[in-house]
């Protein structure tokens, strides 16, 4: 047996750990076993590297500063009360830069990050500054990729073994609408936006900011959509571009804008709650995608607490790790051995359908569409 505190602190996932070495006493010889204890490699393995993260005591993660987000990334440390979590919270744009700043100067100062593919594989895999993700699996059911979506673990970058993408969200969102300026049946499509009636009333995320690439990213490679669609968008209805994501909402609700492009979920449900004169605005037209958001994890090279960095990333993978993930940002994880009851029903991807998954690395190269961007923009005379 393995003592509980060498598990785990959650009783969550010291039963994760029990159900797996039962599911693996009864399977027999599918599990190594350690030769001096008599115990599976695995479970040696964990109880020397969760030794040693004591000794170390802290670990650094990186991650999206946004609630509820950040609120399931600092969970750990419930989890693991005797380790400290140094949480550094930001957008994409402002922890790339940082992180780059860092290693520039030698300074290894960051363990894991969590956060959207613009900055985990366009910065950081890009820059070669990630271990491979499976050299930190350790658990059974980590290391099982049975136990994902479509039988896999998915990866965002092109090796497929560096960024991993956790979670999944089927979206047909358009973005949020002024339900005082806009009635829903006004827009149907991505299309309509380009009715003249909303020139000059539109708000969208930065399309040169790092972090929210992907959201553009499915524009420029839907084939419903594609250059021809972004080109109008951009060269005709005057759209107002930020990098705030508060103050857009603020400004939807203020009835500034009819139509805030990209809005995230978190800040969209949080005005409703309070009662602003904002909706969801789908399409009702063009096909679904499966959008990775945030839910993405990465294990740094030179990281300080190399040790922590391992068991954080077997929690943050593991079924009470996925669980708490659900639970705190309602978005899909691509676990699916869990229950999906805080998830939207319509938000989990159909086993056998087909999707195009924003994440994938067919989609990674934004190259042909960030000097779109650039080439609209300055034929138009301004700025994002």
């Amino acid at each position: 047996m393995i003592p509980a505190q060498a598990i785990a602190q959650g009783a969550g996932f010291r039963a994760a750990v029990s159900v797996v070495a039962v599911s693996l006493f009864c399977l027999g010889p599918a599990a190594p076993v350690h030769p001096a204890e008599g115990k599976p490699a695995w479970q040696a393995e964990w109880e020397k590297t969760l030794a040693v993260a004591y000794q170390e005591g802290e670990v650094a993660l990186y991650g999206q500063a946004r609630s509820p987000t950040s609120d399931a990334m600092k969970a750990f440390q419930k989890a693991y009360p005797r380790i400290k979590l140094n949480f550094v919270g930001g957008t994409g744009n402002q922890l790339g830069p940082r992180v780059m700043a860092e290693k520039r100067a030698n300074k290894h100062l960051v363990d894991i990050a969590i956060g959207g593919p613009g900055t985990m594989v366009a910065v950081y895999y890009k820059a070669g500054l990630l271990e491979p993700l499976g050299s930190a699996f350790i658990l059974p059911e980590v290391q099982d990729a049975s136990l994902w979506w479509d039988r896999q673990h998915h990866f965002a970058d092109a090796d497929n073994r560096y960024v991993m993408a956790m979670t999944g969200d089927v979206s047909t969102t358009i973005g949020a609408y002024n339900s005082n300026l806009l009635k829903p049946d006004e827009i149907q499509s991505w299309w309509d936006l380009l009715r003249p009636k909303w020139r000059g009333r539109i708000v969208a995320t930065d399309p040169k900011s790092a972090g929210n690439i992907q959201n553009w990213r499915y524009l420029y490679y839907s084939p419903e959509l594609g250059p021809k669609f972004i080109r109008k968008l951009l060269a005709e209805m005057d759209v107002r571009f930020s990098s705030d994501e508060r103050q857009m909402m603020d400004w939807l609700a203020a009835g500034k804008y009819a139509v805030h492009l990209f809005a995230k979920g978190a800040n969209l449900d949080q005005a409703i709650q309070q009662g602003l004169p904002v909706r969801e605005l789908n399409s009702q037209k063009e096909a679904g995608s499966i959008g990775t958001g945030s839910g993405h994890i990465g294990f740094f090279k030179n990281a300080p607490h190399p040790n922590v960095a391992r068991i954080y990333v077997n929690w943050m993978l593991s079924r009470e790790g996925q669980l708490n993930w659900q639970q705190w940002t309602k978005d899909n994880s691509l676990r699916v051995d869990i229950p999906k009851d805080a998830v939207p029903k319509g938000n989990i991807p159909i086993e056998g359908k087909k999707y195009m998954m924003l994440s994938s690395p067919e989609y990674e190269d934004v190259g042909g569409l960030k000097k779109l961007i650039d080439e609209v923009l300055s034929q138009a005379g301004r700025k994002p």
